[in-house]
């Protein structure tokens, strides 16, 4: 099969949807596929192979690290007629999403789209809806409340219906797209998890005695430095776990992103600035390094699909400590593979305590947040997409192969019958 990605951010870009994209990418061209992302041109060297196409983009970027694009329709739709392609597979709604649906529907390809982001809780990236979240006052509130509720959800509606198929990440999210009652199916295709993230790194033992300083733990954390992940949060809990027992443990933040300047200053303000690390993006194969070295993995965000990041922390035997929250509870077990909380600083604060003075729990912990990773491996989830894909290219034969004998124009509308 032919498969076109098509995507508004990706590599060199550090996030959870290049690193899905690649993942899958990869596998399934493993598995005797051709597979091409369609990528927006960051205007900086980058190593591309032969299977990436950049489309062209302008100056200005969405929260200084998106790219905006620029003309693309022609580009697009020229090379995929070129590539003689099967199935598109977007991953996004808006932008290069809406160049992915209509060349879909004029060159009769079938569309799935996966349902990364919560795309409400981003709103604050535009001018003037960041604006008014900062303004804190009701009228503001009403505004956002009714943009999230009424402006995003309706615009989504109208895009899901024009794919063949959306795939979500968890349970919790394929639950979440229900009431959007569309009749395009939904089916459930998480991240997978590649050979790498299982592996032994002896860098870990290193980086622990380089970080642990002679503290009785250790504790780490991966996520872009923006407000959507809460960071502020985990800060003020670390500083709340370090009242009540004392100059104890250490934290690292793996990377970066506009809110890292706010952060370090929270952090002194805190007086916790010589307990946390701010390490700034690590590559992707080193990360399960850090993992290893480390003893409790944190999680503050609530705006997760699935956490990719939780996943790849618990193939290293490291147990989740995180919020409550959609995406994040379809792979945290509570009291089994880790522990969820809720936002409240002082139930955090307490938690954390209880795990640390119960090391046998700790220790029980490690090896179910194993056993949950393994379920994630990327070849078996690449198999189970892969038979979508199939699923929606026979229908699209079959219903090009039914209107040429009934000589009528076709639309697609046996693969909403999934």
């Amino acid at each position: 099969m032919r498969i076109a990605m098509m995507t508004n951010n990706y590599k060199p870009f550090v996030g959870g949807v290049p690193i899905s994209i690649e993942r899958l990418a990869d596998s399934l061209r493993d598995l005797g596929h051709s597979v091409y992302v369609f990528a927006p041109d960051y205007k900086s060297p980058v190593d591309d192979d032969e299977y990436t196409f950049r489309f062209p983009t302008m100056k200005h970027k969405i929260a200084g690290a998106i790219p905006i694009p620029n003309l693309i329709y022609g580009y697009v739709k020229n090379a995929i007629s070129t590539l003689d392609i099967d199935l598109i597979h977007v991953h996004h709604p808006v932008m290069i999403g809406n160049v992915a649906t209509r060349i879909g529907k004029e060159l009769h390809i079938p569309v799935v789209f996966t349902y990364h982001t919560r795309y409400e809780q981003y709103l604050h990236y535009l001018t003037p809806f960041g604006y008014l979240q900062n303004k804190g006052n009701l009228l503001g509130e009403s505004i956002l409340d009714f943009a999230q509720r009424q402006v995003i959800q309706r615009y989504l509606n109208h895009f899901l219906e024009k794919c063949d198929m959306v795939f979500a990440p968890t349970e919790s999210i394929q639950n979440y797209l229900k009431p959007f009652h569309i009749d395009t199916p939904i089916s459930i295709a998480p991240t997978g998890l590649p050979p790498a993230c299982f592996e032994n790194h002896i860098e870990a033992t290193a980086i622990r005695k380089k970080y642990l300083q002679k503290k009785q733990y250790l504790f780490c954390t991966v996520s872009r430095l923006a407000k959507e992940k809460n960071l502020s949060f985990l800060l003020r809990g670390v500083s709340a776990v370090k009242k009540q027992l004392g100059d104890v443990f250490n934290v690292l933040i793996l990377g970066d992103g506009p809110e890292k300047e706010n952060l370090i200053a929270l952090s002194q303000t805190l007086k916790i600035e010589e307990n946390v690390f701010f390490i700034g993006e690590v590559s992707n194969h080193k990360i399960s390094a850090y993992h290893q070295a480390c003893d409790l993995f944190l999680f503050s965000s609530k705006s997760e699909t699935q956490g990719i990041v939780l996943l790849e922390a618990m193939a290293a035997y490291l147990p989740v400590f995180a919020i409550r929250a959609t995406g994040v509870s379809d792979v945290v077990v509570n009291g089994e593979n880790g522990v969820l909380s809720s936002d409240s600083i002082t139930e955090w604060a307490d938690n954390l305590i209880s795990i640390l003075k119960n090391p046998a729990v700790l220790i029980k912990m490690r090896s179910s947040a194993r056993t949950t990773a393994l379920l994630y491996d990327e070849k078996s989830i690449a198999n189970q997409i892969l038979e979508s894909y199939a699923y929606l290219k026979k229908s699209y034969e079959a219903e090009h192969w039914l209107m040429m004998h009934l000589n009528r124009t076709s639309y697609p509308v046996l693969a909403k019958e999934y």
